[in-house]
């Protein structure tokens, strides 16, 4: 989560505005005279549930939070961040700082590493070398993976770092070492086998770690979450794999030791989660290369329950993330980006990856074609585990299986799913149907109860919404190919329909700069994570002759989904009486919404590409 979805994250603003502006109750929203024009009838609304304003008058303007804040303090972007940050007790620091500490830490890591692997060739790690041919990892994946050794005494990383220059703070901020309540500092990792984390640029964010000595717990140790290292954001090996996962899809297994015995086996499209059930972040990863992914889990019995609640987890993202790339702009219905697959894999009892490829490699690609649809593999699992000869039995496996269907956003697929889950278990689709909506709630109501988590796994951003995804997808299309577009593209797109205040100032200052060699290193420091991620977007542009055809198209959807939320944000303040009044400005700027969607759609429909 960026410092801005922090801060947005914490605003009320209902609570904001009324600071500003005498607001009254109109329905689910509400209601005030215009803060910023001359009027009698109110025409400035605020909308709680999307956390936006809109006036309907003659400033025809709207927004969130911090474009507010900027029209009514006359503030630019980054005095407006650090106004709301303050308001809500975050003190924001500039990426361009933070920046500088993140490459500090990635060079300490780097240099940590760089001991680890030394320490590993020291007379004194002969028994952790043995240890790892006994694994079966051979030379070349212990150079490839940069295995290395944590000695067990003396704080001798600890004493190496602090004598390279580097502060004790900033070691401890890096995770590699502990602070005592008397103010000294040791070594994190201490005798313990050691496997460096890269993350997608293949820098060193962190370090994977397990025990040599059985008594010593925990047995598996990570990083602790840091500036830099979040497990629930990385998936291990995904630097090496990125070519082949965009060739022959991904597979995920849990542990890095699994991931590296496959790799050693030359399946490298192997990539680790590293325990956590699949994170937006993680599935935004994979979904940069490819559509095709599979789970392949240990053979656990026990862990079955854990097991499946994982699976569950993941397969919300998995929808989430296939409702936001449904309408990707640029692209017609039938070049639409194919939506993630997701398949599991289920080892024998009691084997694990590692296990399975070190006994039977020639197996490994049988066992993942043959993984099955993750819909097809819970319902298999939990009619196993049920009594299917009970009525008590079968409403059981329908339930949990409802969750798992209402989390589908498209209606076509979700009704397939029912008809599906109906035959399997010799009940009424109707009556599935009908039962539904009450267990999507009591799930949700549910998810909603229990407390946040403090792991790793719960600092993923946020989903990005469906009306931002437009808009971010068409400035990174600028930020990626803005060159060959040309200037004359971006008089095709208006700043006020990015409905994002930081997407907003970003084009904002791309329309300015338009002639500088880079025009977005004009864009406020504290914008940098957000216009990186913009950059980093996987963008489905197959021909670069069509790119202008591709700018245009994306251009008239995100002006048609602002017209969108302008139509449905008039139609909820309007009462009866109100329909019938044409002089009210809320209904002329309701047909004239009406009016450019209707010209919208005859433009897509005549720019759109012309299937055989």
């Amino acid at each position: 989560m960026t410092q801005i979805d922090d801060v947005k994250s914490r605003l009320d603003i209902v609570e904001l505005i009324a600071g500003y502006a005498q607001l009254q109750r109109s329905g689910g929203s509400f209601k005030a005279n215009c803060p910023f024009h001359q009027e009698r009838t109110p025409s400035f609304f605020v909308f709680p549930d999307r956390q936006s304003w809109r006036c309907f008058g003659s400033c025809a303007d709207g927004g969130d939070a911090f474009s507010f804040v900027m029209k009514a303090d006359r503030v630019d972007f980054r005095e407006a961040l650090h106004r709301l940050g303050a308001r809500v007790g975050i003190n924001v620091v500039s990426q361009q700082e933070s920046g500088g500490r993140s490459r500090q830490l990635f060079e300490i890591n780097d240099a940590a590493r760089q001991f680890f692997q030394a320490a590993l060739m020291t007379p004194e790690a002969a028994f952790v070398r043995d240890y790892l041919h006994r694994r079966g990892i051979d030379d070349r994946s212990l150079q490839i993976f940069e295995f290395g050794y944590s000695p067990p005494r003396d704080n001798r990383l600890l004493a190496h770092l602090t004598g390279a220059g580097y502060e004790t703070e900033l070691i401890g901020e890096a995770g590699l070492a502990r602070e005592t309540d008397d103010g000294r500092y040791y070594d994190y990792f201490r005798g313990r086998l050691m496997i460096p984390i890269r993350d997608w640029e293949a820098r060193v964010a962190g370090f994977g770690s397990r025990a040599l000595d059985d008594s010593v717990t925990p047995k598996y140790l990570n990083t602790p979450r840091t500036p830099v290292f979040d497990k629930s954001r990385i998936l291990f090996a995904m630097h090496l794999a990125k070519e082949p996962v965009r060739q022959h899809g991904a597979v995920i297994v849990e542990g890095y030791m699994d991931a590296v015995m496959a790799h050693q086996h030359g399946f490298d499209n192997v990539v680790a989660s590293m325990g956590t059930a699949l994170t937006e972040r993680q599935v935004d990863l994979v979904r940069r290369l490819t559509s095709h992914v599979t789970m392949a889990l240990d053979g656990d019995p026990a862990g079955r329950n854990a097991t499946l609640r994982s699976l569950e987890s993941s397969w919300g993202v998995f929808q989430q993330r296939n409702s936001r790339t449904a309408q990707q702009p640029g692209t017609s219905v039938l070049q639409q980006p194919e939506a993630l697959e997701l398949r599991v894999a289920e080892l024998p009892s009691g084997q694990d990856p590692d296990d399975f490829i070190r006994q039977s490699p020639e197996r490994w690609t049988a066992f993942v074609e043959d993984a099955a649809p993750l819909f097809d593999y819970l319902l298999t699992s939990l009619v196993e585990r049920a009594d299917m000869n009970s009525a008590d039995g079968r409403a059981w496996v329908a339930q949990t299986m409802l969750r798992f269907v209402a989390q589908i956003p498209d209606a076509i697929r979700r009704d397939m799913y029912i008809d599906e889950l109906a035959a399997r278990l010799s009940v009424s689709g109707e009556m599935l149907r009908a039962a539904m909506p009450a267990i999507a709630r009591q799930s949700a109501d549910t998810r909603r109860s229990e407390p946040a988590s403090t792991s790793a796994d719960a600092a993923a951003p946020p989903p990005l919404r469906d009306e931002s995804a437009a808009e971010e997808s068409l400035l990174a299309l600028w930020l990626q190919h803005g060159q060959q577009l040309g200037p004359h593209a971006l008089t095709l797109v208006s700043p006020e329909w990015f409905s994002r205040s930081e997407n907003r100032e970003i084009y904002r200052s791309v329309c300015a700069f338009v002639e500088a060699e880079e025009p977005e290193a004009t864009v406020a420091p504290e914008l940098e994570t957000h216009l990186a991620s913009l950059r980093s977007w996987e963008l489905m542009v197959s021909n670069s002759d069509k790119l202008k055809q591709t700018w245009q198209q994306s251009a008239l959807r995100l002006e048609k989904e602002r017209l969108n939320e302008e139509i449905q944000q008039s139609a909820s303040v309007l009462d009866a009486e109100e329909l019938e009044n044409l002089d009210s400005p809320v209904v002329i700027r309701l047909l004239d919404c009406t009016n450019r969607r209707r010209e919208i759609d005859r433009l897509l429909g005549s720019t759109s590409p012309r299937q055989p």
